[in-house]
């Protein structure tokens, strides 16, 4: 007679889509896990994509792609994972907030894709936890959600919570959960499988900084650029630039035009107003508001500066943006379908 080993039971992985998600996020959020279990020879892991009422789910790409059930469905998980991208607040209603508070009191470990984070902090759960979400959503969550302690990190794992920030880094927070559940070797290997040669840590920054993006490999003017991006909520005039690094106004004049070809002024002016922009888009502070956080003196001459550089008011760019990602059709049949459920 011979005895069978019991196999340990899957560890249970319900992710949740929400409409517009992002297809690219989606699959390095899961192919990780199915890539761990071959690796490993059995069903380590078992995965349930769910929508909030079991309907298929359109991504921003606009295919739609069916799910597993509704998240009411799901009774017990080790972890739940959200997967959002565009317009997180309109697609997160009461009955999903709900939901995630009810897998967090049953001890899942709980975590978001993107814009999840957004959906997390809605639902009250992030409050005193660290975070992180795509940097073009930030500005717009940091004055939502200002219990959250925002990092810029392209993952974060906090206690029980878990937050990265686009595709890519999905992908190396799950590799990171996977190292933690099965041990690095098995982690190495699924990174092996997808030929990413290098893995990256959590603390590393979502974006390269303004010299990064730029090319500069001055010394002084990397130092410069580095006070302004940390200075967007001011406007600042070429002395107090040049008091930071110990210089002369001429010397900083020189460094813009030699390596930027513009002035510092309109530099510094450029990524205050790329900012304004983001609040309008992201948040509904008023124009008032946002001229204020983005360091100019009044709204009137905040509307002239962002007019010239992006061709109209700000109160009509924030409207453009309203209808281009959401025809209000689509969006108020959207909305009505979800939080009537």
């Amino acid at each position: 007679m011979t005895i069978e080993m019991q196999q340990p039971e899957p560890y249970l992985i319900t992710v949740l889509i929400l409409e517009q998600f992002a297809m690219i996020t989606f699959a390095s959020t899961i192919e990780p896990f199915r890539e761990a279990n071959w690796v490993v020879g059995r069903k380590v892991y078992q995965i349930k994509v769910v929508s909030h009422d079991g309907n298929p789910v359109r991504a921003s790409n606009g295919i739609s792609i069916n799910v597993d059930g509704s998240m009411d469905s799901v009774s017990a998980s080790s972890l739940v994972i959200v997967c959002s991208s565009w317009d997180p607040h309109l697609y997160t209603s009461p009955k999903i907030c709900s939901w995630l508070k009810k897998m967090a009191r049953q001890g899942a470990k709980v975590g978001g894709v993107e814009t999840g984070a957004y959906v997390l902090a809605r639902a009250g759960l992030l409050d005193g936890y660290k975070a992180t979400i795509h940097w073009e959503n930030m500005e717009g969550f940091v004055e939502t959600f200002p219990l959250v302690k925002i990092s810029t990190s392209i993952f974060v794992v906090d206690r029980g919570r878990f937050s990265a920030s686009g595709a890519s880094a999905a992908l190396d927070m799950m590799l990171h959960l996977i190292a933690l559940h099965q041990g690095s070797s098995v982690s190495s290997a699924v990174a092996d499988g997808f030929v990413y040669s290098k893995v990256r840590q959590g603390e590393n920054p979502q974006r390269l900084d303004s010299s990064g993006r730029l090319n500069v490999t001055h010394p002084r003017l990397i130092r410069i650029l580095k006070f302004l991006d940390l200075n967007l909520d001011k406007h600042l005039d070429v002395a107090e630039m040049s008091r930071s690094e110990g210089v002369t106004d001429r010397e900083v004049r020189r460094l813009f035009s030699m390596y930027l070809n513009v002035t510092p002024q309109a530099y510094h002016r450029g990524l205050r107003l790329q900012r304004a922009r983001l609040l309008l888009r992201q948040t509904s502070i008023s124009v008032t508001e946002v001229a204020i956080c983005c360091g100019f003196s009044s709204s009137s001459d905040f509307s002239r500066a962002f007019r010239r550089e992006f061709g109209q008011q700000p109160a009509a760019d924030r409207r453009e943006i309203y209808y281009l990602e959401r025809p209000a059709e689509q969006a108020s049949k959207s909305e009505a379908h979800l939080w009537s459920n």
